[in-house]
C-alpha cells in the first residue's frame, strides 16, 4: 500500500515551539516550510524548517542522511553557508531548523535571465563564484569540536543549492549528501550527486575529495555565463563518456566576448584528473577575484542584479525562496559536437566567433528583452517620409499656375506638366536620409582568413617533429610543461615516468628535454621540447591522426 497522500501534503500545524506558516518547497526526501520560532513577548523570528517526508521517516538510511546533515551543518558557521540552528524530533517527525534566506536560487536566476534575454555580467559571475568558493573552502577545512578535521565534501554543488540574498551574499545550502570521513562510511561503488554537475571521479563511484566541489562550482559558473547547462545530455552512460574525454573543459574553452577571461579558469577546474585542477577552492576563489577589479563595486552590482531579477519575477514561480528544491537543468538545442571530441587541456581560440546556433556572449550586459519588428527610429523615419509625400502630393494636386505679372517686358510662358511626377515611399525615405548629417566614416573591416580545421582527418600520420623555439632556452631557471593526449597516455620525461595525461603546468628545469607518450595499448610517440625559464610549453598529441593539435 502506497504512502498516505493526505499525510504528505498536509503540514502539521506545529512542531515543538515552531509554528509552520507555509510550505516553501519539496525535495527528494524532505519538505521545507517557512516557520516561526515562538518565544516570550511575542518574539517570533522567521526560520526555515526542513521536515523529512513521511514515507521516508521510518527508513534508517534517510534518517542517517538527515542526522548527518544536521550534525555537519551545526559545526559550520560561515557567511556563505546556510546555518543550522536546531535539530529535533517530535513523534515520527524529524526536523531540521535552518537560517531563513529570503533570496533567489541561481536556478531561478538563470531561468529568469534566459526568459528575459539578459546576459549575466562577468563581474557578477566572478563575485558569485568567489563567495561560493570561499564558503566551500571553509567547509573543506572544518573541524569538529575536538579539533579533528572533518574532510567535508558537499558533493552536490548545483544552481538550485546556491542562493543570492538581497544584500548580495551567496549562500550554499543542502549538505544532505555531503561526506565527512568522521561520519558513517558509505558502501563502495555508491554514486551520489546530480548528473551534469558531479565530477568524473564522483560519477565513477571512486574516492571523492574536495576537488569534486570545485568541478561542480565550475559547471555552475559556466551555466551562469552561457545560460545553459554545461552538460545538457541526460543519460549517465553518455555523461560518463563525455567526462572521460574532458568534454567539459573543451566546452568551457569556447567562452568568448565578455566572458572570455573566465574560460581559462573553468578549463582548469573542469579537468577530468583532480590533480590537474586548482589545488583547492581557495586558489579558484583567488583566480575569480582577479576578474573583479573593485570588490565593493562587485558587491553593489550583485545587489543591483538581485533587484533586477526580483522585479522581473514578481509574478513568476521560477524564483524559489529559501532552500528551494532541486530543479531540473534547463536543456538547450545548442549543438556542441562539431569539434573533435576528447581534447583535454585548453584547446581552440577563446575569441572564436559563435556559430549561429550558439548563445551569443557578446551582447551587452543586462540588455533589454529582444523585440520583433522595426525599431522605433525606423518607424519614425518612415512616418516622416509618409508625411512629406502626402504634403507634396497635396501641393501638386491643388497647384494653380499664377497669372504672369503685367509688365512691359515680355515674359516666357510658364510650362506645367500635364501629370504630377510619381513619388514612392522608398524614394522619399532615401531623400531624407541623404539630407541627414553625414556620420563619421566607419573603419575598414578586414575579413579574417578562414581558420583551418585543427585536426586533419587524413589517415596518413605526420612525422613527429617538435616545433623549434625561436631562441635557445635560458639555462638555470624553471619552466612548466603542459602535455595531454587523446586517448590518455603515460608521460615519460627524460626517461622517468611522471603521470598520466593531462600533465598540467609541471615544473621542470629550463633546457632541452625528451618526452615520450605511451598509451596502455602500446602506441608511443617521442619528441623533444626546449623549455625556457618562466615560460610554459604546451603540447597535445592525437594518437588517432598522428598529429599535434593546434592550440
Amino acid at each position: 500500500m502506497g504512502p498516505n497522500t493526505t499525510e504528505q501534503q498536509t503540514p502539521p500545524p506545529r512542531l515543538g515551539r515552531y509554528r509552520l506558516v507555509r510550505c516553501i518547497s519539496t525535495g527528494g526526501m524532505a519538505r521545507v516550510y517557512e516557520a516561526r520560532r515562538e518565544s516570550l513577548a511575542g518574539v517570533a523570528p522567521k526560520v526555515a524548517l526542513k521536515l523529512i517526508l513521511p514515507k521516508y521517516a521510518q527508513d534508517p538510511t534517510f534518517q542517517q542522511l538527515f542526522i548527518n546533515e544536521a550534525r555537519i551543518g551545526a559545526q559550520l558557521q560561515h557567511q556563505n553557508l546556510v546555518g543550522i540552528q536546531d535539530f529535533d524530533r517530535e513523534g515520527d517527525h524529524f526536523f531540521l531548523v535552518m537560517e531563513f534566506v529570503d533570496g533567489i536560487t541561481l536556478r531561478g536566476a538563470i531561468s529568469t535571465c534566459r526568459r528575459n534575454g539578459i546576459q549575466i555580467p562577468l563581474s557578477v559571475i566572478a563575485e558569485l563564484g568567489r563567495q561560493v568558493a570561499d564558503g566551500l573552502q571553509y567547509a573543506h577545512e572544518a573541524c569538529n569540536e575536538e579539533g579533528q578535521a572533518l574532510f567535508l565534501v558537499h558533493r552536490d554543488v548545483k544552481p538550485s543549492n546556491i542562493m543570492l540574498n538581497p544584500q548580495g551574499v551567496a549562500k550554499v545550502l543542502d549538505f544532505g549528501i555531503s561526506k565527512a570521513l568522521t561520519l558513517a562510511a558509505e558502501s563502495t561503488g555508491t554514486v551520489k550527486g546530480t548528473w551534469g554537475y558531479m565530477a568524473p571521479e564522483q560519477a565513477a563511484a571512486t574516492e571523492v575529495g574536495a576537488g569534486a566541489d570545485q568541478y561542480g562550482l565550475a559547471a555552475v559558473l559556466y551555466e551562469l555565463a552561457m545560460l545553459q547547462a554545461l552538460f545538457p545530455e541526460k543519460k549517465p552512460a553518455i555523461l560518463r563518456g563525455l567526462m572521460v574525454e574532458d568534454e567539459g573543459a573543451r566546452r568551457a574553452n569556447r567562452l568568448s566576448g565578455e566572458h572570455a577571461p573566465l574560460a581559462s579558469l573553468l578549463v582548469r577546474a573542469l579537468q577530468r584528473d583532480p590533480a590537474a585542477r586548482f589545488r583547492n577552492c581557495r586558489e579558484l576563489g583567488q583566480a575569480l577575484a582577479g576578474l573583479v577589479p573593485d570588490p565593493v563595486a562587485a558587491r553593489e552590482q550583485l545587489v543591483s542584479f538581485y533587484g533586477t531579477l526580483r522585479t522581473l519575477s514578481e509574478d513568476s514561480a521560477s524564483l524559489g525562496p529559501a532552500s528551494g528544491p532541486s530543479a531540473a537543468s534547463a536543456g538547450s538545442g545548442m549543438t556542441l559536437d562539431r569539434h573533435v571530441p576528447g581534447l583535454p587541456v585548453a584547446v581552440g581560440d577563446a575569441r572564436r566567433p559563435y556559430a549561429a546556433d550558439e548563445h551569443h556572449g557578446v551582447a551587452p550586459s543586462l540588455r533589454t528583452p529582444p523585440r520583433s519588428g522595426l525599431s522605433t527610429g525606423m518607424i519614425a523615419m518612415i512616418g516622416l517620409g509618409v508625411c512629406v509625400i502626402g504634403f507634396t502630393s497635396y501641393l501638386l494636386a491643388t497647384h494653380e499656375t499664377p497669372s504672369p505679372p503685367i509688365t512691359p517686358q515680355p515674359t516666357a510662358p510658364v510650362v506645367v506638366d500635364e501629370e504630377p511626377p510619381e513619388f514612392s515611399v522608398e524614394e522619399a525615405v532615401n531623400d531624407l536620409l541623404e539630407e541627414a548629417p553625414e556620420e563619421a566614416p566607419e573603419e575598414e573591416v578586414v575579413e579574417p582568413e578562414p581558420v583551418q580545421p585543427r585536426l586533419s582527418r587524413s589517415p596518413v600520420p605526420k612525422p613527429v617533429v617538435s616545433a623549434p623555439e625561436p631562441d635557445p632556452p635560458e639555462l638555470g631557471g624553471m619552466g612548466t610543461l603542459t602535455i595531454s593526449s587523446l586517448p590518455r597516455s603515460k608521460v615519460i620525461v627524460d626517461g622517468q615516468f611522471v603521470r598520466y595525461t593531462p600533465l598540467f603546468q609541471h615544473e621542470i628545469e629550463s633546457g632541452p628535454h625528451s618526452i615520450t607518450l605511451e598509451t596502455d595499448d602500446g602506441r608511443r610517440t617521442r619528441f623533444k621540447v626546449d623549455v625556457h625559464a618562466n615560460s610554459e610549453v604546451r603540447r597535445i598529441w592525437h594518437f588517432e591522426t598522428g598529429q599535434w593539435v593546434e592550440q
